[in-house]
């Protein structure tokens, strides 16, 4: 117990030295920045079991006339790489390990630096930058987020320690109400980087290179090594409150059991350092939660032996469960996401065989298809990953082994020359069933069937069209067989067909005594650079907004919707998904409309295509791509090439931010606009844009083939 007396004796000393002429309490104007004193704080070593990535952001790109540039000319790449490179300094005397995305002045792409990060096995990533404002008296530090606080609340934690780190840092003049900001306030589906990456991010806007005395600032290594230790310390102060985590330790990866109970170990992040004595977990109970395929489900938990379990109400269905575990400790640090997923494989307790057919030609050519359907004791489909034997007692088995789909796949069984019966037997999880076949004298019956194949992969081609005589008798199923009967005896002109292929084309016979068995394989469209290619192509204009008015009436409406009609057609022949944003000319679309049209499809690039009216006899072709989007402008340069091959022709590539469908787009976008007396959709336009197309996606293709440097 403190002695009263020696409290109070403590009390007025330190009432005389503060008012009677002792120490004072000196107080300085925020934006004095304090001496330079860099020390690694004894806490920052908990930063050392992490692996950081660090994006300095842009690059590569100075060549650009004004692009990201302070007042004088200064690059805000060249800020970045700065503070990144002092950055990596401090975390790695405090025993982190750092990946930064580039090192020097050079292009890199989002995506690519999402890879790097993710093929290096990163913890998290900090994308670094600096700001810009209209204002050149604007000057404050941010940190953005990706879409809303609940979508990564590892990424929250982080944003939240660095964000103070850099205000401390750098005492700017200004002191933003809400420092911590959703990347849409910028752009409706976010930052490319942080839309790309699946690990904890944030983007830093420590300050803005538009005022000119921070922009004079930040071309200073000293300024630069200041910013890097706010951040340093903030990261310090988020490792030293400790990061909690989950561990499954039952079922393992797949469960037999449909209703299993499910165990997790918790740990906070804290304890396990040691220096603290037994008792419960320092996590925040309410803050514990599971959720099962996105869904939440009740857990039960018990801090004191940091266990989480749960027994779902019902079966799952067999296949992959992803499971999700949140919480948060004493410091409100959260877990960082992890993916773990737990596979319901209940055995099989049936097999049932469907067949067209029960009897067989003994001709060594008829071949049936057999669809097995597999289910547990449930009767519901087993996991599509459950290993199938599949044996005939005589003939033979064509394609490949039976792949799983909801519980079924399908086999084609090639009957003997003997007649007679015979069994197909298949098996999984040590259950068996069998399915009898009667061969019978060839003759009898007779088959028209067959498996189609890319002639380049070798791969099964499913929904091919097969034709007789230009009728479509069938079309392929997944494992490109089909199979057909009472195809009458005579002369067939035999064509399958699929788009994105030539097709096979072939002069048959087929008699009542003999089954026909083919195996046509189908050449791919410009080598099927365009197979699996999504690309959105925009018509601009439409409804009352009209255009220009060209040589022989046609209005610059109606001559994009023609234009991108066309190249839609030939996208498809090539066996891309091609889809129009507009489809007819009487009905508009609104800037934002199409915008959020094109930010609701998944996947693919866009094109934007207008004509307009010029009074001369040559062309003039004008892309526009967002700066510093290497894929773009990969895009735009063919297309550029491809119509500069026209004769009078010229071709214009314009970095710029004055296209809003190209600006606010979640993918990689071109506007392109050409100029012209008149427009020619099929005779020059269409050519050069779909040449034009085809030659990115080739070099993509080339590009993708190469062997990655050593």
């Amino acid at each position: 117990m403190i002695d009263r007396k020696i409290l109070r004796a403590s009390l007025l000393l330190s009432f005389f030295f503060l008012h009677c002429g002792g120490a004072k309490l000196v107080l300085h104007d925020w934006t004095r920045l304090p001496p330079e004193h860099y020390t690694i704080p004894p806490y920052a070593h908990y930063l050392a079991s992490y692996k950081i990535a660090l994006d300095p952001g842009h690059g590569g790109l100075s060549h650009l006339p004004g692009y990201k540039r302070g007042p004088t000319g200064k690059q805000e790449a060249e800020m970045n790489l700065n503070v990144a490179l002092e950055l990596k300094v401090f975390l790695e005397r405090a025993g982190a390990t750092v990946v930064l995305t580039r090192s020097d002045d050079r292009f890199v792409a989002l995506a690519e630096r999402a890879e790097i990060a993710e093929r290096a096995g990163c913890d998290f990533l900090l994308s670094l930058h600096h700001n810009a404002a209209d204002n050149p008296q604007v000057n404050y530090a941010s940190v953005y987020y990706h879409l809303y606080p609940d979508y990564s609340p590892a990424s929250m934690d982080l944003a939240r320690n660095i964000y103070f780190g850099l205000v401390e840092a750098l005492r700017l003049p200004q002191v933003a109400s809400d420092g911590l900001l959703s990347d849409k306030m910028i752009y409706p589906d976010g930052f490319g980087l942080l839309r790309r990456i699946r690990l904890p991010a944030v983007l830093l806007e420590s300050s803005f290179f538009s005022n000119p005395t921070e922009e004079k600032r930040l071309m200073d290594r000293r300024y630069n090594r200041r910013e890097a230790y706010g951040i340093f310390l903030g990261l310090a102060r988020w490792a030293a409150g400790g990061v909690p985590s989950a561990r499954r330790l039952r079922p393992a990866k797949i469960s037999r059991d449909p209703q299993p109970e499910v165990v997790y170990q918790l740990a906070d992040g804290i304890t396990e350092r040691g220096g603290r004595g037994a008792g419960q977990l320092l996590l925040h109970s309410a803050s514990v939660s599971v959720r099962v395929d996105g869904q939440v489900v009740p857990a039960r938990v018990d801090l004191t032996k940091g266990r989480l379990w749960f027994r779902p109400d019902s079966a799952w269905r067999n296949g992959v469960h992803v499971v999700q575990v949140d919480l948060q400790n004493l410091f409100k640090n959260h877990n960082l996401p992890v993916r773990d997923t737990l596979i319901v494989a209940a055995p099989t307790a049936a097999i049932a065989f469907a067949a067209p057919m029960l009897r067989l030609p003994a001709d060594g050519v008829a071949a049936l298809p057999i669809t097995l359907t597999l289910r547990d004791g449930r009767g519901q489909p087993v996991w599509e990953g459950t290993p199938v034997s599949v044996r005939a007692e005589r003939g033979r088995l064509l394609g490949d082994s039976l792949r799983l789909h909801e519980g079924s796949g399908t086999i084609y069984y090639q009957a003997a020359n003997e007649p007679g019966p015979v069994q197909v037997i298949a098996a999984a999880d040590g259950h068996q069933d069998t399915l009898r076949l009667e061969l019978v004298p060839a003759g009898q019956l007779v088959f028209f069937s067959g498996l189609v194949r890319d002639d380049s992969t070798g791969a099964a081609l499913a929904e091919v069209a097969i034709s007789l005589n230009d009728s479509v008798w069938a079309t392929t199923d997944a494992i490109g067989g089909f199979f057909l009967t009472g195809v009458p005896a005579g002369f067939y002109r035999f064509e399958a067909r699929k788009a994105g292929y030539f097709p096979a084309v072939e002069m048959m016979a087929v008699d009542s005594l003999r089954s026909v068995f083919v195996r046509p394989s189908l050449r791919p469209v410009l080598h099927g650079v365009l197979h699996q290619q999504t690309i959105i192509l925009d018509a601009a204009l439409g409804g009352k907004e009209r255009g220009d008015r060209f040589n022989g009436g046609m209005v610059a409406a109606a001559a994009n919707l023609a234009a991108m009609a066309a190249l839609a057609d030939s996208l498809r022949w090539a066996g891309a998904n091609a889809i129009l944003v507009r489809t007819n000319d009487t009905t508009g679309l609104a800037r934002d409309a199409r915008i959020a049209l094109v930010n609701q499809v998944p996947q693919g690039w866009y094109l934007k295509w207008e004509y307009r009216r010029w009074d001369s006899d040559s062309l003039l072709v004008q892309t526009t791509i967002y700066p510093g989007n290497q894929q773009g402008e990969q895009l735009a340069l063919a297309i550029n090439q491809a119509f500069a091959a026209l004769p009078n022709t010229r071709a214009v590539l314009r970095r710029s931010t004055d296209v809003p469908e190209v600006l606010l787009t979640n993918k990689t976008a071109v506007a392109v606009q050409l100029r012209c007396r008149a427009p020619q959709v099929h005779g020059r336009e269409v050519p050069a844009l779909l040449r034009g197309i085809v030659d990115f996606h080739a070099a993509q293709r080339r590009q993708a083939a190469q062997p990655e440097e050593l």
